[in-house]
């Protein structure tokens, strides 16, 4: 009889547990976004795909040129290089969030050269805070990425979403 008793108390645990984990992961899920335009190939990896507010959200990036041309664009300065142009914009308002404040960064302009075959990988951390410093509306915002922009030539750019919520 105790016996049966813990198995009835064991399994009732691994049901509550089991539904409870279950109804948070299908919410919450990392993201890999892979998508060519042309002769660029481009992923996207974030942890997940719905934020809170404080949290930091770090963009990974990879671009790479699948076509016969060179490709030239500016990445930077030489002090803080930056392969992928990123902008993380809400949908509704049009806002940017902030990226995360590193460096010092010098102020020259550095220039690269993505060959035929090549990738580029770039990391980005932004905060939940508008360039306005204020705290960031919550919804959905658009996670873009290009390579940055040669000197007359626009690269075109794909785009993830990601959900900012305040679940407290």
């Amino acid at each position: 009889m105790r016996r049966t008793v813990l198995v009835c108390i064991f399994s009732i645990i691994l049901i509550i547990t089991g539904c409870s984990s279950g109804n948070e992961t299908e919410k919450i899920k990392p993201i890999l976004y892979q998508e060519t335009i042309g002769d660029l190939a481009y992923e996207i990896k974030l942890s997940k795909n719905q934020f809170e507010l404080n949290d930091e959200i770090v963009v990974y990036t990879k671009i790479t040129n699948q076509g016969k041309q060179v490709l030239t664009y500016v990445s930077g300065s030489t002090s803080c290089p930056s392969h992928a142009f990123i902008n993380v914009i809400h949908q509704e308002t049009n806002d940017s969030l902030a990226i995360k404040p590193y460096g010092p960064c010098t102020s020259d302009i550095a220039v690269s050269h993505l060959e035929p075959g090549q990738t580029v990988e770039d990391v980005s951390t932004y905060i939940t805070q508008l360039d306005s410093k204020e705290t960031s509306p919550l919804g959905t915002y658009d996670v873009q990425v290009a390579l940055p922009p040669g000197s007359t030539t626009p690269w075109p750019s794909v785009e993830t979403q990601i959900v900012l919520t305040d679940n407290h």
